[in-house]
């Protein structure tokens, strides 16, 4: 009887199933369902991940350690609301052939442990303020619908905190791909800078336009208008040895050095 119930609740959520969904499929109080999910957790048909979220096992499996298939239903069931960004959307949008298997999840939510790991998948874990939650686009993960950064706000979000992918040489590299694509836009860039609001993403991005790409004038002059008048890091995964009057940073003697030879 219980297994049949729990195999009604799959035919409809295969992969992460919380008490909310128990309840909403078989059609009782969230009570029972949580008693639900404890005893098929005890018969092994279920493996708790985090208290009310929990992974189906499968009827095959020989390991006592869950295996997770679909990791983004983990980052959203235990951490919504927010959306996979950094490096997993840097994957989803073909913007960088590294392999990552760490799962980025920006969240609203204040967390302690911001790197968990759960049924062998490392996850990376990053507290944002409302503001900062805009231009995502929707994807479906079986019958679950899960927001994702879209090509630009992946970027603005690596200019942001570039240590989300190890620093400012990668990001230059994603940045690259970016630049290249048909998902670059500059003006789209321009408008998600001023609503993330960091001035320091204009002086990041002004300074690797014009390091290593054909930078365009006009596109330059609107970076050099909106920048704060500080000094602020352009990498904070490097020692900051050196400065740029220009575009008011202190950086690194190799990124210093780049910029000087870009004529």
């Amino acid at each position: 009887m219980y297994r049949s119930k729990l195999s009604r609740v799959l035919e409809q959520h295969a992969g992460i199933i919380t008490p909310k969904i128990v309840a909403e499929v078989l059609q009782v109080p969230t009570q029972e369902s949580g008693r639900l999910l404890a005893r098929w957790n005890k018969h092994g048909w279920v493996h708790r991940l985090k208290r009310g979220v929990y992974l189906p096992v499968s009827l095959s499996s020989t390991s006592t350690e869950p295996v997770v298939e679909e990791p983004f239903l983990v980052a959203e069931a235990i951490y919504r609301p927010g959306y996979i960004g950094g490096f997993s959307a840097v994957k989803h949008w073909d913007l960088s052939e590294q392999i990552i298997e760490t799962v980025t999840y920006f969240t609203r939510k204040k967390i302690k442990n911001r790197n968990p790991v759960y049924g062998g998948v490392r996850f990376r874990i990053k507290t944002v303020v409302e503001r900062k939650i805009f231009g995502l686009n929707p994807i479906w993960v079986g019958s679950t619908k899960i927001s994702i950064s879209d090509p630009t706000k992946t970027i603005v979000d690596l200019f942001d905190d570039p240590n989300l992918v190890g620093g400012m040489t990668i990001v230059n590299d994603i940045f690259s791909e970016y630049f290249e694509s048909e998902y670059f836009d500059f003006d789209l860039l321009l408008n998600y800078i001023l609503r993330i609001g960091n001035k320091s993403i204009f002086k990041r991005l002004g300074f690797l336009l014009e390091t290593s790409f054909s930078a365009n004038e006009n596109h330059l002059s609107v970076l050099l208008e909106n920048m704060s008048e500080g000094y602020s890091i352009f990498d904070p995964a490097t020692a900051s040895t050196c400065t740029v009057s220009k575009w008011r940073l202190k950086t690194s003697q190799s990124w210093k050095a780049l910029y000087d030879r870009k004529d």
